[in-house]
């Protein structure tokens, strides 16, 4: 009787990366299988030939076929990783995306006062407002957005990261109190929701 082929590392990450279609395919199964096992992305680098449990490899091989589907990585993680907090994520909103981590920048470089107002409109996750708090603890925080879902989203992620943010369901301005504000940021979704790019990848 023939024993089954070991299934090591190695041979599931070349194997899932030439199947997914992605700018970073190779990011991508790695991702996915260190979710799985449990094991860093260093560790398939240093021990390439480590065997994986049958039962990882099945489940590692469910979570390719999403990917390769067009599943974004975030939605198969559960969480996405935002000016270096760990995020939250769920259809219901937009993925962070590292480019966005710019407009956090330049808040971050204009003189505002110890103990500014700040807005984010359209928060979704939460990941500006977030990483406001986290830089300026001082800083007085709302964020609102139009979807409950997006609420209740960026509440946890507040919750979980341990930050101080105030989170309201509000249309733009409609449903805020009038208030002055040292700083209002946004990054609202500006892709159609016709745009064939929303298919590709992880723009979602």
């Amino acid at each position: 009787m023939t024993s089954k082929p070991s299934l090591t590392c190695e041979a599931l990450l070349k194997e899932a990366s030439s199947r997914i279609e992605s700018d970073s395919p190779r990011l991508d199964a790695e991702l996915l299988l260190s979710h799985i096992t449990g094991l860093s992305r260093t560790s398939f680098r240093a021990w390439p030939e480590r065997e994986v449990t049958n039962a990882h490899a099945e489940a590692f091989e469910a979570l390719v076929q999403e990917r390769v589907a067009g599943r974004p990585v975030a939605h198969l993680l559960g969480h996405q990783e935002f000016w270096s907090l760990p995020l939250k994520v769920s259809a219901s909103t937009l993925i962070p995306r590292p480019d966005t981590e710019c407009l956090v920048e330049v808040a971050l470089a204009l003189p505002l006062p110890r103990q500014a107002s700040v807005l984010d409109l359209g928060t979704g996750t939460g990941a500006i407002a977030l990483a406001l708090a986290s830089e300026h603890v001082g800083w007085r925080i709302s964020a609102c957005d139009a979807e409950p879902e997006a609420v209740a989203l960026a509440r946890e992620n507040a919750v979980a990261l341990g930050l101080n943010l105030s989170v309201v369901q509000s249309s733009w301005f409609s449903g805020l109190e009038p208030e002055r504000f040292d700083l209002i940021v946004s990054n609202p979704p500006y892709i159609p929701d016709s745009d064939r790019h929303l298919e590709e990848g992880d723009v979602r």
